[in-house]
């Protein structure tokens, strides 16, 4: 049985959450609060698997509850059903420790679904909030050190943290010893390395090489 806590500051709005997720034969509805603070002491009073919450709400309202909530261990799932659209809030709170964002416009049958997905700690979220999440993903890593290089400015990196000379190095690539030089100055340039040993620290830090470089 899944266990859930319904937050929101509105009793009408509590009531129909309420007889939604009675129809589950699945779920029970084991408490009910109108604002943060009561949210995060009935969680650690009841215990629930899953915190239904709203947003805007009197006293600390749902964001700062959800990271407070998320802090617990072990926690339950939070899923924030809310009024507000998810352009909002939706990424902060999926920071904040949430796993699940649901709009109140949505239909009974999709509150039900998303209650058991976040029990099952996987993430319920919209299509848009999805690509909104990849997005920026996608900017943070291309963003990262190792995404300054170029394909074959990492290639060589991941050659001489291996341990190749750049003798070695041009030797394999079937690129003149100056070429090799040239690419390892712009290296240096980027992220500051010099010595084998850095180029060496750098690929590990960084997930670039396999087991097969490390025993070399």
């Amino acid at each position: 049985m899944i266990r859930v806590l319904l937050v929101d500051d509105h009793v009408l709005v509590r009531a129909g959450l309420r007889e939604i997720l009675k129809s589950a034969p699945d779920i029970e509805v084991v408490g009910e609060a109108s604002s943060g603070e009561e949210a995060v002491a009935l969680t650690k009073k009841l215990n629930p698997d899953v915190v239904v919450m709203d947003i805007s709400m009197p006293g600390i309202g749902g964001l700062e509850a959800t990271k407070r909530i998320a802090e617990r261990d072990p926690a339950p799932a939070v899923l924030v059903l809310t009024v507000h659209p998810e352009e909002r809030f939706g990424l902060r709170l999926l920071r904040a420790g949430a796993l699940g964002y649901l709009e109140k416009t949505a239909a009974p049958d999709e509150l039900v679904a998303a209650v058991r997905r976040v029990y099952n700690r996987m993430y319920y979220l919209s299509p848009k909030l999805e690509q909104r999440v990849i997005q920026q993903h996608l900017k943070k890593t291309l963003n990262s050190e190792a995404e300054q290089l170029t394909d074959r400015e990492l290639e060589i990196l991941v050659l001489i943290a291996s341990g190749k000379t750049p003798r070695e190095v041009a030797e394999e690539l079937c690129l003149s010893r100056k070429t090799v030089d040239t690419y390892r100055a712009r290296i240096r340039k980027k992220l500051g390395l010099r010595t084998p040993v850095e180029y060496l620290r750098f690929a590990l830090n960084h997930n670039l090489m396999d087991e097969s470089y490390t025993r070399q």
